[in-house]
């Protein structure tokens, strides 16, 4: 991901002065989160501020192209901030997601299995399946502990029942006992 200076003006009764990025980190968080201020929130996934991207992650009318930006962070608390947004996540096509998956990068995984419902343009049983398989037990583990969930089928929490990790297998045994 390539990022810029943004340069910011201000304008009060036609004066214009020029602003610098601490005002900008300061400013964002008060700009209305609608969809007519869905451009300038396009302009600045390139922030070189990675404040100001990481506050992007909590505003629900970003564009689809800007999600996909912000996946592509290199900060990593900016891409997290995405697959926590559940609105956001719905945004998020497959190929991202196992892309990000592939990094095999545990805190990123834990929210991917935290928030496994909200991806709805995503296979769920491919994605499950990976992370159920995963060598960490905190992935497993946050796959299985969202009592709320219906994602993770009945066959991967009967796997996971049996899981060598006995928090995992716990929840996971919980979680059989409520669905049935």
């Amino acid at each position: 991901m390539q990022t810029q200076t943004i340069k910011t003006e201000l304008l009060i009764n036609g004066k214009k002065t020029i602003i610098g990025h601490q005002f900008l980190e300061d400013i964002v968080r008060d700009i209305p989160d609608i969809k007519e201020n869905q451009e300038v929130f396009n302009s600045l996934v390139f922030s070189d501020n990675p404040d100001v991207r990481e506050y992007l992650t909590r505003v629900d009318n970003l564009s689809k192209k800007s999600v996909h930006i912000l996946l592509q962070d290199t900060n990593q608390e900016v891409v997290d901030g995405v697959l926590s947004n559940s609105d956001l996540a719905k945004l998020i096509r497959e190929e991202a997601l196992l892309k990000i998956i592939d990094t095999d990068n545990i805190k990123l995984l834990m929210t991917i299995a935290s928030n496994i419902d909200d991806y709805v343009k995503c296979d769920l049983c491919k994605i499950v399946k990976i992370l159920a398989n995963h060598k960490s037990a905190a992935v497993r583990y946050n796959l299985v502990r969202n009592w709320s969930s219906d994602g993770v089928p009945v066959k991967i929490l009967k796997q996971l029942s049996k899981d060598k990790d006995i928090d995992v297998a716990k929840e996971a045994t919980d979680s059989l006992e409520r669905r049935i």
